[in-house]
């Protein structure tokens, strides 16, 4: 190989290595990206349960409760972290029933009802058409399947509820493998192949 070879060929193998490393740091930008947001969730619009209950009315009020709506799209894999505070009731001031985002612990909402075997009085979320799930006060796990995620008050029957309580909900995206990493990874054959030769 001449001298002259040799150098034409030394600036061929710096072009690609330059090259690789601008896509794989151009790849980097593809790491997991999170978001926070806050919601209020109460404990009479948000409730689970669409049965309205009062004592004192036979009609029904003027609203459907249903579980917030918060408008996050999850995509199956990613990592929803909720943190949760405040005091909410299944019923009246008078009865003294305050719970925070965990609910009663003593008591579970009875088969027939949207949140079956969760306690009354919790804070539930649901993803999409899917079951509700239990949140409380803190809840940490990645999405098994993807749509949009809601949030309720886990109850019988709406109408006599009081209190809201806050959800801080995180939801950090996990990509999906690069086209670029893979490209990089290619040139990197291309590059050891050249290199060996």
């Amino acid at each position: 190989m001449t001298s002259s070879q040799y150098g034409d060929n030394l600036y061929s193998i710096v072009k690609q290595i330059r090259l690789l490393i601008a896509l794989m740091l151009f790849s980097l930008c593809n790491l997991p990206l999170a978001h926070a947001v806050v919601f209020t969730i109460d404990a009479n619009l948000n409730s689970v349960s669409p049965i309205f209950y009062d004592a004192n009315s036979d009609p029904d009020p003027f609203y459907s409760p249903s579980p917030l709506d918060t408008g996050l799209f999850l995509n199956q894999d990613d990592l929803l972290e909720i943190d949760a505070s405040g005091i909410w009731s299944n019923a009246p001031p008078s009865y003294n029933l305050i719970f925070g985002p965990d609910g009663n612990p003593n008591e579970n909402i009875l088969p027939g009802y949207p949140g079956t075997g969760f306690p009354v009085a919790a804070l539930l979320g649901k993803v999409g058409n899917n079951s509700y799930f239990f949140i409380g006060s803190s809840y940490s796990s990645h999405v098994s399947e993807g749509g949009v995620l809601y949030l309720g008050f886990n109850d019988t029957d709406y109408g006599n509820n009081t209190g809201s309580i806050e959800a801080n909900v995180k939801v950090t995206a996990v990509p999906e493998p690069s086209s670029v990493l893979l490209f990089a990874l290619g040139l990197l054959g291309l590059f050891t192949r050249r290199v060996l030769n």
